[in-house]
């Protein structure tokens, strides 16, 4: 290491900061949740950095990053010295989340030994220093380019809660344990499938003032992620940023970064019968009521639905214990009666994030996915359900 090095690095490692206890657990959680349990080495630690107007919480588990940021202006901190370090992410979070109530102080000394004092209590931690921990580079946080859009916070996570769900576990086809997502014009479309059982597609309409345009295949456990760190705000709204390896998503206070998964997604065109049979509109709710109550004896989740005249059947049973039958009665059918025996594990994790009261189902054959479908045409969502077959 040399002079300058060194001297870079002992002003890093001194930091003041006075901050309300509220806004310091809120701003560790937002980026402790992005650790994972198995990170070792400097990324099993959370990033503390004060500047001049700002205090930065950074996690990173290598595959995706998440910063917090704390201004002054929020009149709950104070900088007294700028300055950072790094210290072991999960003993900072139970600690802090057990102080009492008021104003917390952190200090940072020249051995990298962080101090954090409040009321009577005070906790000593070693850590790392700042200077080797990935970062983001100052001229890309928080600004709109070329290759970004603009998305409601709300509008978002609705979209990725009804698609990522569908993405598969298993490591065999890596491509399919992403979500695809495609920017052309005003459309926003994510896919995802687990290439066996079901399948899921939304788009929704943005602002694409730019008229930009891409792709990109997203980790699913990645975006499940981003959705708990994404505040709930009608009136809040996010920037995306698409590069060649990694996806941004950034608002006022926070910046999440994921990389992305190598590879072309399989086209899922040929996935959805393009005729049906038979076509039923039934009320979403009493839909699930009915699914949560059969799916208690449903052996291997598996639930059996006739569909006749005017009313839909569901059944399931356990060997040596029971049988279940219950009835919901049509909103409308077109076409001829139906039986299918279905995943119905798959189908309520499906129809919880349907944000509708009724839901339109198409049957296409035996051997064909169930396909769930909106009932007005302003929406653009769509499911594919597997049959499953028995012997």
């Amino acid at each position: 290491m040399n002079l300058i090095t060194k001297l870079i690095e002992r002003q890093v490692n001194k930091l003041l900061v006075h901050i309300s206890r509220e806004l310091l657990v809120r701003s560790v959680q937002h980026v402790f949740k992005s650790l994972s349990n198995n990170s070792e080495g400097i990324l099993s630690g959370l990033y503390i950095y004060a500047g001049n107007e700002e205090v930065v919480f950074r996690g990173s588990n290598a595959s995706l990053m998440v910063q917090y940021r704390a201004c002054i202006s929020e009149s709950r901190i104070q900088i007294f010295e700028e300055g950072g370090i790094v210290c072991p992410a999960k003993y900072l979070y139970e600690i802090i989340r057990k102080l009492n109530d008021g104003n917390v102080v952190l200090e940072v000394n020249e051995q990298c030994i962080l101090s954090i004092i409040s009321g009577n209590s005070r906790v000593s931690l070693s850590g790392l220093s700042p200077l080797d921990y990935p970062f983001i580079p100052a001229s890309q946080d928080h600004q709109h380019t070329g290759n970004s859009i603009v998305v409601s916070s709300n509008l978002l996570k609705s979209l990725i809660k009804q698609v990522a769900g569908a993405v598969s576990t298993s490591e065999t086809k890596p491509i399919l344990t992403g979500v695809s997502l495609e920017v052309q014009e005003s459309q926003l479309t994510m896919i995802a499938t687990d290439g066996v059982i079901r399948m899921a597609t939304r788009s929704i309409w943005i602002e694409n003032g730019r008229g930009f345009t891409g792709k990109a295949v997203i980790p699913g456990v990645n975006l499940m992620e981003i959705v708990k760190l994404l505040d709930d705000d009608d009136q809040a709204f996010i920037t995306i940023q698409l590069n060649r390896h990694e996806i941004r998503f950034i608002t006022k206070n926070q910046f999440i970064e994921s990389l992305l998964i190598e590879g072309i997604y399989p086209s899922t065109r040929n996935l959805v019968p393009t005729t049906h049979v038979s076509e039923i509109i039934l009320d979403i709710k009493s839909f699930k009521q009915v699914i949560d109550r059969v799916f208690v004896l449903a052996d291997y989740h598996l639930i059996t639905i006739h569909v006749s005249e005017e009313k839909l059947e569901l059944i399931s049973s356990t060997a040596e214990i029971g049988e279940v039958r219950d009835v919901l009665l049509l909103k409308d059918k077109n076409g001829e009666n139906f039986n299918i025996t279905i995943n119905g594990k798959y189908l309520l994790s499906t129809l919880r994030y349907i944000e509708s009261d009724s839901i339109r189902i198409r049957y296409a054959g035996t051997k064909s996915p169930l396909v769930l479908l909106p009932t007005l045409d302003n929406d653009a969502w769509l499911f594919l359900l597997n049959p499953v077959m028995r012997g």
